[in-house]
């Protein structure tokens, strides 16, 4: 029996499954091969985006492999050699999990406020050089595992904000136990999705011209790291989500996914709800996966859609309703746990400002939104005042009240 208590207690390096499954694990809290051993199938699917199959694998392969493991403990005393492995495994899962590149969106006060919903124990980057060639303190806090979706009306800055994420991400390379701001270093590469035109070839090259006018890195080094897939209907999105986690495994470098819009596909009025709910859960599952098994930052873009309430805050049509909101378009139901929510909209009449309002599911933060502006190359930027402080004058609340915009 404490042969079998002391095979239960091996930490989940000392599994013989693939390492990033070892590292999604370990991300996810999972310290020893009881913790595993505790949770359902169905949790772990879940928590880590993997098939629920999968899933069941796992267990049986851990009551296998223990079992075989406890017998052989009691028949040898090989106990001090096979803990030495497994502490030096568990040291470079540690560090493959740590030094971890963080993406810029080009504008501190964005990445300010998402670094209020990121991982304490992630190390924080030190100095970058800017745009301007001056050296500002590096705020960039998006890192390879999270999951973030980005909403908001037409012309809120969507897809300037992705594409600014997705330059600052070529330009970004982990270095040691810090972060550096390379020329031409060996950065990360970018997976593009676009489905309804906003993101061109063509937009991508004159942003990375700007991007590089004042340092020394060519336009060329950024781009040839950007793989970028044009999706048109439907029926090719759903293929094209069957089939990456076989594009992943195939281009190991790339650490940041970017949809640009996700909603697009997902609109059509003659799209039953049974279709629907098979297709987001398929999203859920892939974006799960992209994000735990092969350690990629994912950025999904979305509209917003109208929806009609009553007084009393119920559902309402044309002529029942007495107000309309703005949400999220596919709500909730493709996001994986943990899921940043990035809300984009103006200002009310006469104040000019764009807002960003973030919120997390589980978290506590009490409505944090920051202020930012778009340039005259299409990137996000700060408004110099609002930098490293909300702007004087906040946002009406009822702009923001749970990520609804009222109108």
């Amino acid at each position: 029996m404490n042969g079998l208590e002391r095979d239960y207690n091996q930490p989940i390096s000392s599994l013989n499954i693939p390492r990033t499954l070892k590292t999604a694990l370990t991300d996810a809290g999972y310290k020893i091969v009881n913790d595993i051993r505790l949770s359902s199938a169905y949790d772990l699917s879940a928590e880590l985006g993997i098939p629920k199959h999968q899933a069941e694998s796992l267990l049986q392969q851990i009551e296998t492999d223990q079992a075989g493991h406890s017998s052989s403990s009691q028949s040898s005393h090989a106990g001090p050699i096979l803990s030495s492995q497994i502490q030096t495994s568990t040291a470079a899962d540690l560090l493959s999990s740590t030094y971890l590149p963080h993406f810029s969106t080009s504008s501190s006060s964005i990445d300010n406020l998402i670094a209020q919903f990121r991982d304490p124990h992630r190390e924080k980057p030190t100095a970058i050089s800017s745009r301007k060639g001056k050296e500002k303190e590096n705020s960039a806090a998006i890192t390879p595992g999270m999951s973030i979706e980005v909403a908001g009306p037409p012309g809120s800055g969507k897809t300037c904000l992705a594409l600014g994420i997705a330059l600052n991400a070529r330009m970004t390379v982990a270095s040691g136990n810090r972060n550096e701001f390379i020329d031409g270093g060996e950065a990360g590469e970018v997976l593009i999705i676009d489905t309804e035109g906003g993101i061109t070839a063509e937009r991508v090259r004159s942003a990375a011209e700007a991007m590089t006018r004042t340092c020394s890195t060519l336009p060329r080094d950024i781009i040839h790291g950007i793989h970028f897939v044009r999706i048109p209907t439907q029926a090719q999105m759903v293929a094209f989500l069957y089939t990456l986690d076989d594009w992943l495994e195939a281009h190991e470098k790339v650490n940041l996914i970017i949809i640009d819009t996700l909603s697009y596909h997902f609109r059509q009025p003659g799209l039953d709800m049974s279709t629907r709910r098979r297709m987001m859960e398929l999203v859920k599952q892939k974006i799960g996966q992209a994000t735990t098994l092969h350690r990629c930052a994912v950025i999904i873009c979305n509209q917003m859609a109208t929806k009609l309430l009553t007084a009393e805050n119920k559902p309402a049509n044309f002529d029942t309703g007495d107000r309309a909101i703005l949400m999220p378009q596919l709500g909730d139901s493709w996001t994986i746990g943990k899921t940043l929510r990035l809300v984009l909209f103006r200002g009310p009449p006469g104040d000019e400002l764009r807002y960003v309002h973030a919120e997390m599911s589980g978290s506590s933060k009490n409505l944090p939104w920051a202020s930012f502006d778009i340039d005259n190359d299409g990137l996000p930027c700060d408004i110099p005042e609002n930098i490293f402080r909300r702007p004087a004058t906040p946002p009406p609340k009822d702009l923001i009240s749970g990520s609804l915009l009222n109108f």
